[in-house]
């Protein structure tokens, strides 16, 4: 979090900071909050932003039933990335999805191609806004690089976000920020600006599982002799960022105890190692629907910090997170009753630096099998 001009940004390079600092001196000058009132009848229209990744957008969708709660009759929009679109189709919540794949987020090959692609989505993420004439544009992102200008120029009525990640002063309600808050208490702020009456502990996202996908898992389960009813894990190895990666001999090792000591069959996701031995591997859970199925049915979940790791959580799975040092786990672990963060504490961590440190493996990154085992045996005595 840097310092510019009187204000708080979290950027993590200060010319950012100075550069955001000097922009925002010159809005706050030309523009004023609109003083924006949300009467229920008049808010017809709502568009909420989470333009991240898969996990962010579905820790904010526990936004979804208190704005529905407190404007039944009002459609809700969702704008985020199309890699998130698979799960938002499935939310009964969302009445349409507006895309946009900002540069910054979008995980594709080729700098040049990533740019025109974003550029052509930014513009027709413009031209829906202008055309929907939203009255109450959410943007959820606290950080830098957000959708704010993105909301003034498609005319949204009333603007509500935070002001830490840059163009506060287009802002008609303003969040604060607080440091060291999960980040559904940070979703459950900008409700709050908005005046709902909303607390962090009422937070919880959700994923409704279809009765054809878990009819669909069982019959996969059984495929490959998994009888109704058999406890068994549900492993993922992988993340949004390979910097996050677990050793795959500590998997290895992982799998072979929860055989060994729990008598437990092992489902792996396994997009990283392509397989890991005594691992069972369904093709089914490449979708969606059926990766949610597995997870709600499983004894345990172990998982890296990304979106699986949250669905399992949700689902009130028994589930234990890899952590690495990049992120905070205070604000970004998994909700949930039934949740241990395996962790390293060292010195440097969270270190907030998006690709880690080359020596990532040695410090924070050097967890053991065995230490995941004793939380294990804690999680399911």
């Amino acid at each position: 979090m840097r310092l510019s001009f009187g204000r708080t940004y979290l950027y993590q390079k200060p010319y950012m900071a100075f550069l955001q600092g000097a922009i925002d001196s010159i809005g706050y000058r030309l523009f004023s909050p609109r003083g924006c009132k949300l009467k229920n009848p008049d808010v017809r229209k709502i568009l909420v932003s989470r333009i991240d990744h898969l996990g962010d957008v579905f820790i904010a969708s526990s936004a979804l039933p208190h704005i529905k709660k407190a404007y039944p009759n009002a459609q809700i929009h969702f704008m985020a990335g199309t890699w998130t679109h698979p799960y938002l189709k499935l939310n009964p919540l969302v009445d349409y999805i507006v895309a946009f794949d900002g540069f910054r987020f979008n995980r594709g090959k080729g700098i040049v191609k990533r740019v025109v692609h974003a550029v052509f989505s930014y513009v027709r993420a413009l031209g829906r806004m202008r055309s929907e004439r939203y009255d109450l544009f959410l943007a959820l992102r606290a950080y830098p690089f957000n959708s704010i200008p993105l909301a003034y120029l498609g005319g949204a009525r009333c603007i509500a976000g935070f002001a830490v990640g840059g163009f506060g002063f287009l802002l008609d309600k303003t969040a604060p920020y607080r440091e060291g808050a999960h980040e559904v208490g940070h979703v459950a702020d900008v409700l709050c600006a908005i005046g709902l009456n909303v607390s962090e502990n009422e937070m919880r996202p959700g994923f409704t599982v279809s009765r054809e996908a878990r009819l669909a898992f069982e019959k996969e389960l059984l495929s490959v002799n998994v009888k109704a009813n058999e406890r068994y894990a549900l492993i993922h190895t992988g993340s949004g960022s390979k910097y996050k990666l677990w050793n795959k001999e500590q998997w290895q090792r992982l799998v072979d105890a929860l055989h060994a000591e729990f008598g437990l069959k092992v489902i792996g996701s396994d997009p990283v190692y392509g397989g890991l031995k005594g691992c069972i591997n369904a093709p089914s859970l490449i979708e969606l629907d059926g990766f949610a199925a597995a997870a709600q049915g499983a004894s345990l979940f172990v998982g890296l910090d990304s979106f699986p790791a949250h669905l399992a959580a949700s689902f009130g799975t028994p589930t234990v997170v890899v952590w690495c040092g990049i992120n905070d786990h205070r604000q970004w672990r998994p909700i949930g009753d039934r949740v241990v963060i395996v962790r390293k504490d060292v010195d440097c961590a969270p270190c907030f630096k998006k690709t880690g440190c080359p020596e990532m493996k040695a410090r924070c990154m050097d967890i053991s099998a065995d230490e995941c085992l004793k939380q294990i045996r804690e999680l399911l005595a």
